[in-house]
């Protein structure tokens, strides 16, 4: 059956007949948990009918990540409180058609679909080496998880070590030097760290502990025996 938004009522709709019927009600939400850092946040609405109820009549959670799309890179929590109103008011019996879930929530979910089932593959191909010089074919790929190293790379370790003052390592910088000497630009490292992580904003969409998993990918495949071609 295909999938029609219209068939599927939106969160401003519940809250207009939920106050059309409760004029003295009240819908609270409240951060259960959130994480500046990696863009995770849960909350939870809470419908109340009348002024002096002490217990809510419906309630609805909602999670939301900040990487999940370009509405939530800026409002995420915005997104995620909205949901969680939702769903409170569904469960309270406001215009459910289909479901519980809402509009927004719907057209989302059809969203991630239709991104998943389009995404690329997940590591980019290998640079094409130049016609004149055929003994220097680019070396067959041995893991797709990262990109081949260019020959003549330096080490990734003598150049990915933290500063000594003991300020906090440039991740991003140390990744994208790294991607530079085994031959990528910072352009083919967005699109991989996309397609890795399934976020759209390459490196500034990930956390410090999966920026350290990217460098290390990068350190073992310098640290690869590259096959090299006889010198004449």
């Amino acid at each position: 059956m295909r999938f029609n938004p219209d068939e599927y009522i939106t969160v401003s709709e519940r809250i207009e007949k939920f106050y059309a019927r409760f004029p003295q009600g009240r819908i609270v939400t409240t951060i259960i948990e959130h994480s500046a850092e990696t863009g995770f946040i849960l909350m939870r609405a809470e419908v109340y009918r009348e002024p002096d109820d002490s217990l809510p009549a419906a309630t609805g959670h909602a999670y939301e990540l900040r990487s999940a799309g370009h509405v939530q890179a800026g409002s995420y929590v915005e997104v995620c409180e909205t949901s969680s109103v939702g769903r409170a008011l569904a469960l309270l019996g406001f215009e459910v058609r289909r479901g519980v879930a809402s509009r927004e929530e719907v057209i989302r979910g059809a969203k991630k679909q239709q991104a998943a089932a389009g995404s690329a593959p997940p590591a980019p191909a290998a640079p094409e080496r130049p016609a004149a010089q055929p003994e220097r074919a680019a070396p067959p790929e041995r893991r797709a998880a990262a990109p081949e190293p260019a020959a003549g790379a330096i080490p990734a370790e003598k150049r990915a070590s933290a500063p000594a003052s003991g300020a906090p390592p440039d991740l991003d910088g140390q990744i994208l030097q790294a991607a530079e000497e085994l031959g990528y630009d910072a352009a083919k490292v967005r699109k991989w760290v996309n397609q890795k992580f399934e976020v759209t904003g390459g490196l500034g969409s990930l956390t410090p502990h999966d920026k350290r998993e990217v460098l290390k990918i990068f350190t073992e495949q310098a640290r690869s025996p590259q096959p090299r071609a006889a010198r004449k």
